[in-house]
């Protein structure tokens, strides 16, 4: 980019770009994409897989968090957009492949997940769904802090196994093991609790 300023951008704080958002200046959606905006488009990516469906999530990201705040006050912002972009990539993804099944990070990650989630739930019962996300917040609760990061990071991020080795500095065969023994521990879990696999 010609005339790129060598000088270090600053950053704004999150409590300081949710003032923005409270406060109705349109400031707030720069702030955030340049704070978040690679972070945002890699949720997406992950999911969608592609570049213009991204750019359209984000754009539908800035717009959602711009109605969210107010009246929401977000205490971790980071958490809150990423969960606007998750929902609407997934949405994004639902849409697009509706009648067919085209394997993405994001559908490799569930698939994983299939052989720990009681097949005989009907996913309209709403109580059951919520029982199962305590039984889930347990279990995560009891892991290590690294147990934790791999779980989010395939499970929730869909990031690709390569890319969690590389971040963890380890290679793919250390993480499809972690993996491999917390989808194993999460499913006995829920055998203990009544959830018949």
């Amino acid at each position: 980019m010609s005339g790129k300023n060598t000088t270090t951008e600053i950053m704004l704080t999150d409590e300081e770009i949710v003032d923005l958002y409270w406060n109705r200046e349109e400031k707030a959606i720069h702030e955030t994409d340049k704070k978040y905006g690679r972070y945002l488009y890699r949720i997406a990516y992950n999911i969608v897989h592609d570049k213009l469906d991204c750019e359209e999530c984000l754009n539908d990201t800035y717009l959602g968090t711009w109605e969210r705040i107010p009246p929401t006050r977000p205490n971790q912002f980071q958490v809150f957009i990423s969960k606007i972009m998750r929902n609407i990539a997934i949405n994004r993804f639902k849409s697009n492949h509706a009648s067919k099944r085209i394997p993405s990070e994001f559908t490799v990650s569930l698939d994983e997940l299939d052989a720990c989630i009681p097949n005989s739930l009907s996913l309209q019962d709403e109580l059951t769904m919520q029982e199962i996300g305590r039984i889930l917040n347990d279990y995560l609760e009891g892991l290590s802090r690294r147990e934790q990061l791999l779980f989010v990071c395939r499970y929730y991020y869909s990031d690709r196994v390569s890319d969690i080795a590389r971040m963890l500095e380890t290679n793919d065969r250390a993480i499809y093991r972690a993996l491999s023994s917390i989808r194993e521990g999460l499913k006995e879990k829920l055998e203990k609790e009544g959830y018949q696999i």
